[in-house]
C-alpha cells in the first residue's frame, strides 16, 4: 500500500478513559465500559483530520494489555514469567473491530501490539533464564495477535520503546518473527534517541520506521546521508510535554524533515502516545499537525 505525502497518523494511545457510570454499570451489567473511551479516542482523531487512527489503546498500559492475557505470566507489580508464553485467543481484536465499526470508512485503522523485546525487559523471568530467550517467547506468542489483527487493520505496528535504551543483536529476528505471515504495512516505532542505531534499524524488514524527531531532531543529520527504503514516521509533536504546540512551529519542524527525507518518504505524527496528556492539549496537536500537512499541500 502506497500512502500519499504527509499522510497522518498517531503512535497509539490517546487521553481517552471510561466514565465513573460507566465502572458502575459494568458491575451491574457486565456492559464493556472501555467500549465508550475507544469511542472518545476514534472520534476525537477523526474530528483533528487523522488519515491513520487507532483505537486509543485506552484499555490498559502497553505491558498490561498484553502481560494479562498472555499464557506464562503470572500478574505482580511487575509481571512474572513462569512457564511457556503462549497464546490462547486473540487480545485486541475486538477493539480494533469496534474502532472500525465507529469508524465507519472516515479513516485507515492501525493496530499496535507491543514488542517483544520491550515485554521482555519489562518483565521478570523464572523461566527462560535469558533475556533473548524470554523475547523470543514473546515474539513466537504474539505473531498469532499480529496475524489475527492484520484482517482487521489497515496497518501494524510494533512498538520497541527498549531499543533506543538496549538494542539487541538479534533484533531483526524478534521482528521477522512477529511479523511473520502478516501481509499489511508493517511499522516499527522506537521511541528516544535512535541515533546511534538508524543505520541498523533500516536493515529490518518493515515498510514505515516512526520515530521522535520533535524532541530529537539530531536524528536529521545522522538520516541525511543515508539511504534507506521505509518511509519514515516523521514526530513532529512533543508527546512529554503538555502544551500543544502552534502550527507554525510544527511547520518548521515538517520543512526541515522534509528538506533531509523527501516530502513523499514522510507521515507525520506525534512522538509517541498522547496518554499522559491533557484530552484538549493533545487534540489541538493533533489539529495543528493536521493544518501544518495542509499547508505544505497547498504549498506545493
Amino acid at each position: 500500500m502506497n500512502f500519499p505525502p504527509l499522510t497522518t497518523t498517531v503512535v497509539g494511545s490517546y487521553p481517552a478513559s471510561p466514565h465513573v457510570k460507566s465502572l458502575f454499570n459494568f458491575c451491574k451489567t457486565g456492559q464493556d465500559p472501555y467500549a465508550e473511551s475507544i469511542q472518545e479516542a476514534v472520534e476525537a482523531q477523526i474530528s483533528a483530520g487523522i488519515d491513520i487512527i487507532s483505537d486509543g489503546q485506552t484499555r490498559n498500559d502497553m505491558i498490561k494489555l498484553y502481560a494479562t492475557k498472555l499464557g506464562g505470566i503470572r500478574m505482580r507489580q511487575k509481571p512474572v514469567i513462569i512457564g511457556h508464553i503462549e497464546h490462547g485467543s486473540p487480545i485486541t481484536l475486538e477493539d480494533q473491530k469496534l474502532a472500525k465499526e465507529i469508524m465507519g470508512g472516515r479513516a485507515m485503522l492501525k493496530g499496535i501490539i507491543t514488542g517483544p523485546f520491550t515485554m521482555a525487559m519489562s518483565c521478570q523471568d523464572e523461566y527462560y533464564g535469558s533475556t533473548e530467550k524470554a523475547a523470543m517467547g514473546f515474539a513466537e506468542a504474539l505473531n498469532a495477535e499480529a496475524r489475527a489483527l492484520a484482517g482487521t487493520v489497515d496497518i501494524l505496528q510494533i512498538d520497541e520503546p527498549f531499543f533506543s535504551v538496549e538494542y539487541p543483536d538479534y533484533a531483526s529476528n524478534l521482528i521477522s518473527t512477529i511479523f511473520s505471515g502478516v501481509e499489511i504495512p508493517r511499522a516499527l516505532h522506537v521511541c528516544g534517541d535512535v541515533s546511534n542505531i538508524f543505520e541498523k534499524l533500516i536493515e529490518l524488514n518493515v515498510d514505515i520506521l516512526d520515530h521522535e524527531f520533535a524532541a530529537h531532531p539530531e536524528l536529521l543529520d545522522v538520516m541525511a546521508d543515508m539511504d534507506f527504503p521505509q518511509t519514515i514516521g516523521f514526530g513532529c509533536v512533543r508527546s512529554d510535554i503538555n502544551i500543544a504546540e502552534g502550527m507554525p512551529e510544527i511547520l518548521e519542524r515538517v520543512k526541515r524533515g522534509i528538506d533531509s527525507i523527501g516530502k513523499h518518504k514522510m507521515m507525520l505524527d506525534p512522538d509517541c502516545g498522547l496518554r499522559h496528556l491533557a484530552p484538549e492539549v493533545a487534540r489541538e496537536k493533533l489539529q495543528n499537525m493536521v493544518r501544518a500537512g495542509e499547508v505544505i499541500a497547498h504549498e506545493s
